[in-house]
C-alpha cells in the first residue's frame, strides 16, 4: 500500500512539472505586490477602506491579515524589556498631521499552559521618549505618536515588564492592543495580540502563540500544513499530489471545494515553509 501511494504521488509530481513555469510566474506576481523593505518581524500598518489593518514583516514580502505577534524580552541586554515587534507604514499611509497610537484593549496576561492567567502581580510599561502607560489587570487609554512627514511611519516602543516587589516570573505574556489614529476619518485597528518570552522555553512561548491565533484572533493555524507537523514542507506537497482530484473532506483540498487542484497546490507553495 505505502509504494501505491508513493508511486501515484510520484506520477502526479511529474504531470506537475508542466505547471512550474506558470507556479514560478504566478507567485512571482504576487510577492511583487507585497514588497516592503522593513525589519523581519515588525507589525506593518496600513488602510483599507480607511480602516487601519496589520500584517507581518517577512523580509521585503508582507503577509496581511497577521494579528499575533511574537516578541522576546532580554534580547537587548536589559532583562524584562523589548523593543520589538517594530511598527511600520508606507509613505502616504497616513495624513501627515494626524497621529498614530496605542491602546491596551485588556489586562496584561501570563501562561499557565492551558491558557493566559489574568489579575497577575506583573505589569508591563509601555513607553516612548517621556511618553508612557501602564498595562496591569485593566485595560487602559495609551499614547500617540506623530506620523512621518511623508504620511509614513516607523516607530519602536519599549515594552518593560515589572513586578512591584519582586523580579517578574519566568513566563509568557500576553497583552492585547489596538492601533488608532487621530484622523477621524480612519477606523481603529482589529485587536492585535503580543505573546512575549520572559526568559521561558521556546516550546511554551510556541504553544501560546498557537493557542492566541486559534482562540482569540480564530486564525486556522497552519494552513498548509496537511500532516499537523507545523511545517508546510515536502511531504506537505506529496499529500496534496496523492489527492489529486475529487476528495470529499480530505485535510488536502485547503480551499474546501471538494477538489484538490491546481487552487489547492498554490496555496500551498504561498506558505511554504515554517508556519507563523
Amino acid at each position: 500500500m505505502y509504494r501505491s501511494k508513493m508511486s501515484q504521488g510520484s506520477m502526479s509530481l511529474i504531470r506537475c512539472f508542466t505547471w512550474l513555469p506558470v507556479l514560478a510566474v504566478l507567485m512571482l506576481s504576487q510577492s511583487a505586490f507585497a514588497q516592503h523593505e522593513g525589519h523581519a518581524g515588525d507589525v506593518f500598518v496600513g488602510l483599507e477602506s480607511d480602516h487601519i489593518v496589520t500584517g507581518l514583516i517577512d523580509e521585503e514580502d508582507v503577509e496581511m491579515e497577521i494579528h499575533v505577534f511574537a516578541s522576546e524580552m532580554g534580547e537587548a541586554g536589559v532583562p524584562g524589556y523589548s523593543d520589538e515587534p517594530g511598527w511600520e507604514a508606507y509613505p502616504g499611509t497616513f495624513n501627515p498631521d494626524s497621529r498614530v497610537g496605542w491602546n491596551a484593549m485588556a489586562g496584561l496576561g501570563r501562561w499557565n499552559g492551558d491558557g493566559f492567567d489574568t489579575g497577575i502581580d506583573e505589569t508591563l510599561t509601555i513607553s516612548f521618549g517621556t511618553l508612557a502607560f501602564e498595562i496591569g489587570a485593566d485595560p487602559v487609554a495609551g499614547f500617540d505618536l506623530a506620523v512621518q512627514p511623508d504620511g509614513g511611519l516607523h516607530r519602536h516602543v519599549g515594552f518593560f515588564l515589572d513586578n512591584a516587589t519582586q523580579a517578574p516570573a519566568v513566563g509568557v505574556y500576553l497583552v492585547e492592543l489596538e492601533l488608532y489614529s487621530t484622523d477621524s476619518a480612519v477606523e481603529a485597528s482589529e485587536p492585535i495580540w503580543i505573546v512575549f518570552n520572559n526568559e521561558a522555553s521556546e516550546e511554551d512561548h510556541e504553544a501560546a502563540i498557537e493557542w492566541v491565533e486559534e482562540n482569540l484572533a480564530e486564525e486556522e493555524h497552519c494552513h498548509g500544513d496537511v500532516d499537523d507537523d507545523h511545517d508546510v514542507d515536502i511531504m506537505d506537497l506529496l499529500a496534496v499530489l496523492d489527492s489529486w482530484g475529487t476528495c470529499a473532506d480530505c485535510d488536502a483540498d485547503l480551499d474546501g471545494s471538494g477538489v484538490v487542484d491546481v487552487d489547492d497546490l498554490l496555496e500551498l507553495l504561498s506558505e511554504f515553509g515554517e508556519c507563523h
